[in-house]
């Protein structure tokens, strides 16, 4: 073999398929004079990518967040009046910023006419209570009296029930007898007077009495006999008047005082039920303003407390007022409570976090602004819902502090490492992963041919990918050169 043949098989079997094979036929012809000028220029040689074997492993993922500290307990102190809506402003500012303990004094204030207001409300409470007091006792004095005037309703419907009962039982049939007995006595008197006459008249036809006495004797007799023929018959004409008129008018009397009687008895008792409710109603409403004054009052004693400022806990007091006479307004925050003792961490973690990381679990975190401290980090809340954040997504967390020191104060950034490992997954070199416009393809080698390939990728640890699909493990992928 000739020398240029020589080098065409050894760069065949260094690049492989790839080369350009000469055939053994290039040898010159025997008889050819050997002359060392006249060999061949070698052929160019063909360059190989750089490939690498998709692997089954376990992935190690470490991901580093940043976050930051706040306290776990944290006591607002605002302005909440309950009762006294006037000006409220600055009287005083007793504490600054600073440790501070549960019940001491921070602040002072003062609210416009507000001592007037409560003096009035004061006065006005008492006038209610009087009031209160005067209308239980008339409603008191009402109620006796509602009951008498039932008790005489009552009394005189029993009455009356009774003489239209006596009234009919006896009453009416007696003046019908008397009236009857009347008349007939104004009959037996004329009749006896006419008697009487006649007899007179027989008696002193055959005497010798003296005409003085005869006429006087006869002359009474008579008159009393005209006066009886009147009495009769005016008797007559009363009673047929009184059978007629008198007698059932008085019937009618006697029931209709019984009937008025009943009804001014059950009038009396309805009255005394409607008075009981009016009363009632009138007392619920006086007793709801009495209680409504109560609480407004109880409000502005409670508003006279609160206008001295106090701290709600112990910790570390961050006051916000400023300068005396300032005034404020509704619910604005005048100061804080920061309780040291308690912080925890509040940010976000991402995707790759999530694949390793749930609640419970407990990470390192560090602090920039004091990089020789270090702490542990319980997870208490992963949220699994999260917010967009450049191409993946973040997701708010919160952990617990433990084992800080003082230097960590509520406010400094955190930073907290989240390790984990992802077992039996087909990796793949990052480097040979290419992302555009969301889209991950990777190059394969296969049968001395690339080809690019789609792929969807999961998590990374920087070197190398986890791939969820597009690959399997045992093929061969380009390597990039740079």
């Amino acid at each position: 073999m000739s020398k240029i043949a020589a080098i065409v098989v050894t760069a065949a079997a260094s690049y492989g398929a790839a080369a350009v094979l000469v055939h053994a036929s290039f040898d010159p012809p025997a008889s050819a004079p050997q002359t060392p000028a006249a060999e061949a220029p070698a052929a160019p040689a063909v360059k190989v990518p750089k490939t690498a074997a998709v692997e089954r492993g376990t992935l190690e993922i470490a991901v580093e967040r940043p976050g930051r500290v706040e306290s776990s307990r944290s006591d607002d102190v605002r302005l909440e009046l309950e009762a006294f809506g006037g000006q409220v402003s600055v009287k005083e500012v007793v504490r600054r910023s600073g440790p501070v303990r549960a019940g001491e004094t921070v602040a002072t204030l003062e609210g416009k006419e507000f001592e007037r207001g409560l003096d009035d409300l004061r006065t006005s409470v008492a006038e209610a209570h009087k009031r209160f007091e005067m209308q239980k006792q008339e409603r008191a004095m009402q109620a006796r009296q509602s009951v008498a005037g039932v008790e005489r309703a009552t009394l005189a419907a029993e009455l009356a029930a009774q003489a239209l009962e006596l009234h009919r039982d006896y009453e009416a049939a007696k003046a019908l007898e008397m009236a009857d007995l009347s008349l007939k006595g104004s009959l037996d008197g004329l009749r006896d007077s006419r008697d009487e006459l006649t007899q007179l008249e027989k008696m002193y036809a055959g005497t010798s009495l003296q005409s003085e006495t005869k006429d006087i004797v006869l002359d009474r007799a008579r008159r009393g006999v005209e006066r009886g023929e009147i009495y009769t018959k005016y008797a007559k004409r009363d009673n047929e008047i009184f059978k007629a008129v008198r007698a059932p008018n008085d019937s009618r009397r006697v029931a209709d005082q019984a009937k008025y009687s009943r009804l001014e008895l059950e009038s009396a008792q309805l009255q005394q039920r409607l008075g009981e409710i009016k009363a009632e109603l009138e007392m619920a409403a006086g007793e709801r303003s009495l209680r409504d004054l109560d609480r407004r009052l109880e409000k502005m004693e409670g508003d006279a407390k609160r206008l001295t400022v106090k701290a709600p806990g112990d910790g570390y007091l961050v006051m916000r007022l400023k300068d005396s006479g300032d005034v404020l307004q509704p619910r604005q925050e005048m100061a804080s409570v920061v309780d040291l003792s308690t912080l925890r961490v509040r940010g976000t973690m991402n995707a790759d976090a999530l694949r390793v990381l749930k609640q419970g679990d407990v990470v390192q975190a560090w602090f920039p602004a004091r990089p020789e401290v270090r702490a542990e980090a319980v997870i208490d809340e992963l949220v699994a819902v999260g917010a967009p954040e450049g191409d993946g997504a973040a997701f708010p967390f919160t952990a617990t502090l433990r084992g800080f020191d003082g230097s960590v104060l509520p406010g400094i950034e955190a930073r907290l490492e989240v390790r984990g490992k992802l077992a039996d997954r087909v990796l793949v070199p990052s480097k040979a992963v290419k992302q555009e416009r969301g889209r991950f393809t990777v190059k394969v080698m296969a049968d001395g041919k690339e080809s690019e390939r789609e792929v969807r990728i999961g998590a990374t640890d920087g070197t190398k990918s986890e791939v969820i699909s597009g690959l399997q493990a045992g093929e061969q992928v380009v390597m990039p050169d740079a």
